[in-house]
């Protein structure tokens, strides 16, 4: 009995493991883990404006994901690294090539600033062919640095253009012109809007934190005076310091009749915590500061869908730039979703091929294609990418890129007024290019 009963036993051990092993093998050869794919964000997250453009970058790709992804129910996972470092180009690069050896299915890249926009795109986007979307990076030598690089954004000529047009509408005969230094937008913009205003644009000053020359410096940038003083900076440890400097030096109201214009860096609230009191009020009826920051229109359904989503999902209202990085994770979406059509992610170096490519198509489309926004819904958009072209109308505007990676989009004229308890920015006009 003993013996019979092994022998029993023994088979029905035999049968489980025949069933269990064929039950696996099934899930093995039928049940494929969907992975997601990652998109690696390097912002200046020791900044304000970082932390802002990443919510509303989420805010876009949050509305993907609830509405099932890319493909066949790919996640689009973000993966963000911070830009912070006494030299953004180096920390950037140093930041993607991590992304890269961390995480799997890494299909590009999207970037704020010129500085680590070029090094992502000279170290990584180049030699790996990586794509690289930037929200806000408007140095004119990133225009046509690579078919794996594109902005939402113009390049700094055009701003310069706009701030210098707006400088001779008010009066302005002769511009001082203080610049970062080391810092690719604020030296690639002082030289544009010193190319844009001509002769009577200053040589160039520039300024950097703790300078020993920093006295020298300022009596150079106001050795003539200037009718009024083209503040290119970007980061705001070093702006700060330069308007205290300026403002220490306004003695018996020295600067009283100097107008200030700021580039589009300043469009922050860290620029109220700056003693700017001596840039606040009117000369002949005009502000005495001004400055130009690419803008939306706040009227269009894409612009408001937009604005409700941020508010609803981080309490946010709109800043500088967030409009671009909202549409970056559409347009990203929709190019992962023609590229899924194409080819999957077996051969990452194809699929970034692929992907780079649609980036731009989808942004303006064929003529006759479909024109889709993000208020139509994900699964609107995500229906119209798998039977053809679209044209893609987001929240910052048409976010038609041309063959240098360009977009151009309207200007806003911006102003600060009120005092040191309430400032605010107000907008002048808009101006379309």
């Amino acid at each position: 009995m003993k013996k019979r009963f092994n022998i029993q036993l023994l088979i029905a051990v035999l049968v489980t493991t025949l069933i269990s092993s064929s039950g696996c093998n099934k899930n093995d050869n039928n049940i494929e883990t969907i992975y997601p794919v990652t998109i690696g964000v390097i912002l200046p997250m020791d900044q304000e404006k970082g932390i802002l453009r990443e919510k509303a970058l989420r805010t876009a790709i949050n509305i993907i994901n609830a509405s099932g992804g890319v493909g066949e129910g790919h996640m689009i996972e973000l993966v963000v690294r911070s830009s912070a470092g006494e030299n953004r180009e180096l920390t950037a690069a140093a930041a993607a090539r991590d992304i890269i050896s961390t995480k799997r299915n890494v299909a590009g890249f999207i970037t704020s600033f010129s500085s680590c926009s070029k090094g992502i795109v000279e170290q990584v986007a180049i030699p790996d062919n990586y794509p690289v979307i930037s929200g806000a990076a408007t140095s004119g030598f990133l225009s046509g640095i690579s078919p794996y690089f594109q902005r939402l954004c113009p390049p700094d000529a055009l701003e310069a253009i706009v701030l210098t047009e707006q400088a001779k509408a008010y009066g302005i005969e002769t511009v001082a012109i203080a610049v970062e230094v080391g810092d690719v937008f604020s030296t690639d913009l002082a030289a544009a809007f010193q190319n844009a205003f001509g002769a009577e644009a200053s040589p160039l000053i520039s300024f950097s934190q703790s300078d020993p020359s920093y006295t020298s410096k300022l009596d150079q940038l106001l050795a003539n005076e200037p009718d009024a003083i083209f503040i290119s900076m970007l980061n705001p440890a070093v702006y700060e310091e330069f308007l205290s400097r300026l403002n220490d030096l306004n003695i018996n109201d020295r600067l009283a009749n100097t107008r200030f214009i700021m580039c589009d860096a300043f469009y922050t609230s860290n620029v109220f915590e700056s003693p700017i009191s001596m840039m606040i009020g009117e000369i002949n009826g005009f502000p005495k500061n001004f400055g130009a920051i690419p803008a939306a229109d706040i009227n269009t359904s894409p612009y408001k869908y937009f604005s409700a989503e941020l508010m609803k999902q981080y309490d946010q209202e709109v800043a500088s730039y967030n409009a671009q990085f909202f549409d970056i994770g559409f347009l990203y979406a929709m190019a992962l979703e023609k590229t899924f059509l194409d080819t999957g992610t077996a051969d990452m170096v194809a699929f970034r091929e692929r992907l780079s490519y649609w980036i731009r198509q989808i942004s303006h489309g064929d003529t006759g294609d479909p024109i889709v926004m993000p208020s139509l819904g994900w699964k609107s958009i995500k229906n119209a990418c798998l039977f053809g072209g679209v044209n893609y109308q987001g929240a910052s505007g048409n976010c038609d890129i041309d063959n240098q990676g360009n977009s151009i989009t309207p200007y806003s004229i911006f102003t600060i007024n009120g005092t040191q308890a309430n400032y605010s920015f107000e907008t002048i006009r808009m101006v379309y290019p």
